[in-house]
């Protein structure tokens, strides 16, 4: 699906219905946001993650594809290049995607306490341990 307009609170509800009705029409495993525009607003960050709850309540993983350096930036900036799996280009979504974890697959706890079991104690008080 593509974003090939700059969103703005005007725009908002017109996109978001769009790419949810096409969200919706789709019975996929990953959804790519190809992302034409170079500026990225606040509206758009917000519509995108509201975008990606959809898509991992259809059992889907959520990916963007942001072409224009300003707009990765923007991702980056946010902090929100993980969550919305932002990558330059379609291939590095397809790498993105093939890793992405499926939205019912969580770490059970015996991963999370293997995890804790190799932090090793730091040896300066007051500081975090490598991990």
């Amino acid at each position: 699906m593509e974003l090939t307009e700059a969103v703005d609170p005007e725009t908002e509800d017109r996109v978001e219905r769009d790419l949810v009705r096409r969200l919706r029409a789709r019975d996929v495993e990953v959804v790519v946001i190809d992302v034409r525009t170079p500026l990225v607003t606040t509206t758009a960050l917000h519509l995108l993650m509201r975008l990606r709850e959809s898509a991992l309540a259809q059992g889907a993983a959520l990916c963007v594809v942001a072409r224009h350096p300003l707009a990765r930036r923007v991702f980056r900036a946010a902090g929100l290049s993980r969550a919305l799996r932002v990558s330059a280009t379609m291939g590095g979504t397809q790498a993105v995607a093939r890793g992405c974890p499926r939205p019912d697959d969580r770490p059970d706890a015996s991963r999370g306490a293997a995890r804790r079991a190799r932090t090793r104690p730091s040896r300066h008080p007051g500081r975090h341990s490598p991990r």
